[in-house]
């Protein structure tokens, strides 16, 4: 797992934890309200972070990543000291960035609305308007430019920091003789919750972000036991219309410098007493933990699928949306609507073995073919059955709009990037059709008025598509109930997602047309960030303007039974039992991979290529002056074959332009091939990828068929031969029956049998 997928990890580990401490332990300060303030916090985040997009097409990580070096990485020092060191800096000059914001008038404007929050935690830390964003963003590349430190000490810095912004705006208090001795070095709740205070003086003091050094240092530090800390807030901005997003948004411009313009604060809100939560029965008590030791147990057990999901997560911008489901699900259910679930009484039930069972079939069936898609939904289908034996049917009931939300955690881009891709084909045409331009489409390349574009997989909107339906969703569980308006909401979050990618093409496509020549990519992506912000900003108006409907709950079942006691246990047996049955009837080495260096040996001028990301190896044998061939063995441990084996090898050059069937003929044996058609940028120049997969003497041009099959190969005491065999065309395709006739040699040669056995 990658340093950012274990941070990443570690991150929504750390908020899940902090919500828990603010909502359920003795430690909460107080009971923060959530519908506005978190709408507000949540939608500053994500324009914030949108501006920043807009305006810098880096980030520091990538930008600290590209740079040539700098003082910091000229010195050759060890990552630790490095990370260190940057530690220290960045520390200090936020110390000195955060007091100027105060200090100077026009900066204080673009700060005050992180402080105009009534009621400081977790989602405090992310409340700061776009201005602010971009200006810190700004200094941050300066300092970057200036001192040159490396990615890794940056994202060990940005990992810290991160989670210590949310551990300090968390709404707890530690116990005093662990708080002082923290804040004797650190910044804790406490320390920082008199920087949040209404009086400025308190205000204007305890700047720093992870150490007290630096305001001991230069006389800023205010004690926690000497602050008075009246309110949260700010002596304006306070009234319950100042919460939503829109007003908050305004507040740099309608502040006004002179004293008494904003009505005085009617209560001390901060020094109320915390009101006081429905305890938890027993029997919800025990429930709950043994819910949490099972999910454990079945985490732990499918650990490689839950590492699998991760990384997919973790590359690129279209899941990362996903890192937020396990903390939303985990908030509808044991906050948001706790008050409702109390009126019930979790009783085990057997019904659970009703997702377990189909859970494990799936599981095991992806696992044989290698389907991660297929792991990742039987993954989420076992937590369901988990859920479902330890709580019952009456909760499982209630809580099902929350757990289904869970489902989103699968990437599905494989079943959605195809239709939103043609999607886009068909924006472009439509508004070529609008405004009367002469066009044409082949496959995934538009011609418009003699400029060329090409829809490759990041055209699709797929990013578009997944956030807006999740956070659709999520507003959906904070305001309704019934199962029927979650869902509606988050198909009109994604329908969103749909209309912004329409509208990103569409300016694009304007843009060109005005100008007369197509505009560079740096200027795709700030179109891309100007319809997200258009989409985005309508969504949180609907949220916002959405009237709750929370129904209450029917009465609890009177009496309890023990019919379902053994449930969970005999849920918990059935996935461990299956998974490591099937695990060791698979492991293990396999004899029977295509003998690539016999092959090269038939073959002058062959060679092995081996990539160290990837586990399978391929020979590249020179056929012809008009292609390649490439043969792939599929790796040992999960006979994983990889098509870009076949594709042109500079992918920063080349785009997917289209995909066909392709059948080719030597004599009476006919061949089924994938073929791909690839466009190099810029130009008209294609290459061809051609290629179909083996198993023994069976050939197929379906993924699926080969990797169905190749996974009953794989359980034999002896499996067959298996593999990839294409073709790289360097020119245009080859005419007659060229192809056929190499694929039909090679695979001779590579199975060891005369004659191939036709589709799988």
């Amino acid at each position: 797992m990658d340093f950012f997928t274990s941070t990443a990890g570690v991150f929504v580990l750390g908020l899940v934890c902090l919500l828990a401490l603010e909502r359920f332990s003795p430690w909460r300060r107080e009971l923060t309200p959530v519908r506005h303030r978190w709408l507000s916090n949540i939608g500053l985040m994500l324009i914030g972070g949108i501006a920043a997009g807009i305006l810098f097409s880096h980030d520091l990580n990538a930008i600290a990543a590209d740079l040539p070096g700098g003082p910091l990485r000229d010195a050759g020092l060890p990552l630790w000291f490095e990370s260190l060191l940057v530690i220290l800096l960045l520390d200090g000059w936020r110390y000195w960035e955060h007091r100027i914001f105060h200090e100077v008038p026009l900066l204080w404007r673009t700060h005050l609305t992180h402080h105009s929050d009534t009621h400081i935690d977790v989602t405090t830390a992310e409340r700061h308007h776009p201005l602010e964003v971009v200006l810190v963003t700004g200094t941050g590349m300066l300092l970057l430019f200036a001192v040159g430190y490396s990615a890794e000490a940056l994202g060990v810095y940005f990992f810290i920091a991160s989670l210590s912004a949310l551990y300090t705006h968390a709404s707890i208090r530690l116990p005093p003789a662990l708080d002082r001795a923290l804040r004797s070095v650190l910044v804790t709740p406490a320390v920082h919750a008199v920087h949040h205070s209404s009086e400025a003086r308190e205000t204007n003091s305890n700047y720093g972000t992870l150490l007290t050094v630096w305001d001991r240092l230069f006389g800023t530090y205010v004690s926690p036991d000497k602050a008075r800390l009246p309110h949260f807030g700010l002596e304006y901005f306070h009234r319950d219309e100042d919460t939503a997003l829109g007003p908050v948004l305004l507040q740099p411009f309608e502040y006004r410098q002179q004293a008494g313009f904003y009505p005085a604060r009617e209560a001390a809100l901060a020094a109320a007493p915390a009101p006081a939560s429905t305890p938890l029965p027993a029997q919800w008590r025990r429930a709950i933990a043994l819910l949490t030791l099972c999910s454990a147990a079945c985490a732990a057990i499918l650990w490689p699928v839950v590492v699998s999901l991760a990384q997919v997560w973790g590359t690129g911008d279209t899941y990362q949306y996903a890192w937020l489901i396990l903390p939303t699900v985990l908030y509808a259910c044991l906050w948001h609507h706790r008050q409702r679930l109390l009126a019930l009484t979790p009783q085990p039930d057997y019904a659970g073995l009703l997702f377990v069972l189909p859970g494990l079939a799936l599981w095991s069936a992806a696992w044989l073919v290698d389907i991660q898609l297929g792991q990742h939904l039987a993954l989420v289908l076992l937590l369901q059955g988990i859920v479902l034996s330890v709580l019952g049917r009456q909760v499982y009931a209630a809580l099902f709009p929350a757990l289904a939300l869970l489902f989103m955690m699968v990437p599905c881009g494989d079943l959605l990037q195809g239709p939103l891709r043609q999607l886009t084909v068909h924006w472009i045409e439509w508004f070529a059709r609008a405004v009367g331009a002469d066009y044409s489409i082949e496959g995934y390349v538009a011609w418009v008025n003699g400029q060329r574009y090409v829809v490759v997989d990041a055209c699709s909107g797929l990013t578009f598509v997944l956030m807006g339906g999740f956070l659709g969703y999520s507003f959906g569980l904070l305001l309704y109930t019934r199962l029927w308006r979650v869902l509606a909401l988050g198909a009109l979050g994604a329908l969103l997602g749909v209309f912004t990618n329409a509208l990103r093409v569409w300016l694009i496509l304007g843009v060109d047309l005005a100008r007369g020549s197509q505009i560079d990519m740096a200027g795709h992506a700030d179109l891309q960030w100007l319809a997200l912000a258009v989409c985005m900003g309508l969504l949180f108006c609907l949220a916002l303007r959405a009237r709750p409907q929370l129904e209450a709950l029917p009465a609890a079942e009177t009496g309890t039974t023990r019919a379902g006691a053994g449930a969970p246990l005999l849920a918990s047996i059935a996935i461990a039992t299956t998974v490591a049955g099937l695990q060791l009837a698979t492991a293990g080495p396999r004899e029977g991979d295509a003998a690539l260096e016999v092959i090269a040996a038939m073959y002058p001028g062959s060679t092995l290529a081996e990539v160290a990301a990837s586990s399978d190896r391929a020979l590249r044998i020179p056929y012809s002056d008009h292609f390649e061939a490439v043969l792939v063995a599929p790796d040992e441990e999960r006979g994983r074959v990889q098509e870009m084996r076949f594709y042109p090898r500079d992918m920063t050059t080349w785009r997917h332009a289209a995909t066909y069937n392709y059948r080719d003929c030597a004599g009476e044996q006919c061949v089924d091939f994938v073929h791909r058609v690839f466009n190099r940028k810029g130009s008209d120049q294609e290459r061809h990828a051609v290629y179909a997969w083996f198993v023994g003497a069976q050939v197929t041009s379906s993924r699926l068929d080969f990797r169905f099959s190749n996974g009953l190969n794989r359980l034999r005491d002896r499996p067959r031969p298996a593999g990839a065999l294409g073709f790289r065309v360097l020119g245009e395709m080859p005419r007659g029956s060229e192809l056929a006739a190499a694929f039909l040699e090679i695979h001779r040669r590579a199975h060891g049998e005369q004659q191939v056995a036709g589709a799988l």
